[in-house]
């Protein structure tokens, strides 16, 4: 069975980032929208994504 691919908003605040290595501990294949990937302390395995929502 394929991994579930899931997309984390905030994933470099405190919420979001727990939520995404959850996500990946759980065996999910995710995924990082972050404003400034510069900034990003995820894991390699969480692809970060550049974007804006606002």
């Amino acid at each position: 069975m394929a991994a579930w691919r899931i997309l984390v908003t905030g994933a470099t605040g405190n919420v979001g980032g727990k939520v995404a290595r959850a996500l990946l501990a759980s065996g999910a294949n995710v995924r990082a929208l972050v404003r400034n990937p510069g900034n990003s302390r995820l894991p390699e395995q969480i692809a970060v994504v550049h974007g804006d929502l606002t």
